[in-house]
C-alpha cells in the first residue's frame, strides 16, 4: 500500500524541541523550507500490511490461527475481546538514512537534525493515516480497531519483531531485522492493531496508557485514568 505521508508542522516542531510551528525561529524555518525541498526528492514510502485470525487470548499471551504467539500482557488485554489482528510494516525508504548520514560526517548537524526530525514525523504519520484508513473501513462494516502496539512499546519485548515480521507474506518488504531486532532503514515502523465486532456497542478498546506511571513518555497516548473509588 502506498500511502504518501505528511509532515505535520506543530508535531515537527515538537521533535526539535518547541511547542508549535508559529513560534519556531526564522533561521530554522529556513532550514526546514531547504530541508523539506530534499525530503521529498528521497522520500520512498511504502506499507505492507497482513490480516491474521486470532485464536485465543489468554495469561498474557495472543495465540494466533496461524503462526507465532505474541507474549505482552498489555498487548493481550487490548487484544482481548478482538477476532482478527492486523499487522503492518511502514518504512520511507533507504535514501533518507542516507542523506543524515551524508549530513552528518560533513557536519552539517543542524540540517542533519531536522532532516531526521522530519523523518520521524513522516513515519508516524503515515501509520496513524492508515490506521485511520482502517477504523473508517471496518466501522462500515459494523466493527472497530484498537490502538497501534509496537514491539519495544510496554512490556511487549522488542526480540518480537521477528515473530511479527513472520506474518507479513509480501516478498517486497524492503525492511530488514539487525540482531538487536531494530530495523534498516531506521525511519520504518512496524506494529499491530485488533478488530473488535461490536462496534454498535461504542468504544470499549484498552489504551495501555492508562495504567502506566510513566508521564514523560514520547508514545503517550492519554493520560492516567484514575480508579473508581469503592
Amino acid at each position: 500500500m502506498e500511502i504518501i505521508p505528511i509532515i505535520e508542522k506543530d508535531e515537527l516542531a515538537r521533535h526539535l524541541g518547541g511547542d508549535e510551528f508559529g513560534n519556531i525561529s526564522h533561521s530554522t524555518r529556513l532550514k526546514i523550507e531547504k530541508m523539506e525541498t530534499i525530503f521529498e526528492k528521497l522520500v520512498e514510502p511504502s506499507l505492507y500490511h497482513q490480516n491474521t485470525g486470532i485464536d485465543s487470548v489468554e495469561k498474557g499471551t495472543v495465540h494466533l490461527e496461524e503462526g507465532p504467539e505474541f507474549k505482552s500482557p498489555k498487548l493481550s488485554r487490548m487484544l482481548k475481546d478482538c477476532d482478527d489482528i492486523i499487522c503492518y510494516i511502514a518504512t520511507l525508504g533507504d535514501d533518507i538514512d542516507g542523506e543524515i548520514k551524508r549530513l552528518m560526517d560533513n557536519k552539517h548537524m543542524a540540517e542533519a537534525y531536522i532532516l531526521d526530525a522530519m523523518a520521524s514525523v513522516a513515519a508516524d504519520n503515515m501509520v496513524a493515516t492508515f490506521h485511520r484508513h482502517m477504523k473508517d473501513e471496518y466501522k462500515n462494516q459494523g466493527k472497530q480497531v484498537t490502538l497501534c502496539f509496537s514491539p519495544g512499546y510496554c512490556d511487549w519485548p522488542v526480540t518480537e519483531q521477528k515473530k511479527l515480521f513472520s506474518l507479513i507474506e509480501s516478498q517486497d518488504v524492503e525492511v530488514e531485522l539487525n540482531d538487536s531486532c531494530l530495523m534498516t532503514p531506521r525511519k520504518s515502523i512496524s506494529g499491530v492493531f485488533g478488530i473488535q465486532s461490536d462496534y454498535e456497542h461504542g468504544d470499549k478498546t484498552y489504551n495501555p496508557c492508562w495504567d502506566c506511571n510513566k508521564t514523560d513518555c514520547p508514545a503517550r497516548r492519554a493520560p492516567k485514568r484514575e480508579r473508581k473509588k469503592t
